[in-house]
């Protein structure tokens, strides 16, 4: 199984997690990829997104 990548991390499960993680689909979808299968949200502790390393290489990581 793949690694997948943390992109955020958020201290309590908010508005603000379900906003940055619509943002991030909307990217998965100008690249032409399906954000149900390449994003995920971890309600740990915390509210974490993860993207697939196959994602992420387009994501724009540096």
């Amino acid at each position: 199984m793949e690694e997948w990548v943390e992109v955020a991390r958020f201290d309590t499960m908010s508005e603000a997690v379900n906003k940055e993680k619509a943002r991030i689909e909307d990217l998965a979808m100008d690249v032409g990829l399906m954000p149900e299968k390449v994003v995920r949200v971890e309600e740990k502790d915390k509210g974490i997104i993860s993207v697939h390393p196959e994602f992420y290489s387009y994501y724009g990581h540096n």
